[in-house]
């Protein structure tokens, strides 16, 4: 798995369908550290230690949406 610094977000959230009927969930990491992409989750470290597992960007049409503490600088990599 791939390791980034994502220490620059304030939040990221994921976003995907839980059921088949359309209803979609919300999931917020407030303060991520380091994400390891892989091809099916990614991992996210939160700045109090506790990993978060999700699936990954596309899997059960999921999205992602964060904030970086710089809005000049949006994205990181």
């Amino acid at each position: 798995m791939e390791q980034r610094d994502i220490s620059t977000e304030l939040w990221r959230e994921y976003d995907w369908k839980s059921n088949f009927e359309g209803d979609t969930r919300c999931y917020r990491i407030v303060k991520p550290v380091a994400l390891w992409v892989g091809t099916t989750t990614h991992r996210v470290l939160d700045s109090n230690g506790i990993v978060h597992c999700i699936p990954t960007v596309g899997s059960y049409g999921c999205v992602l949406r964060w904030q970086n503490k710089d809005p000049k600088n949006p994205v990181n990599f």
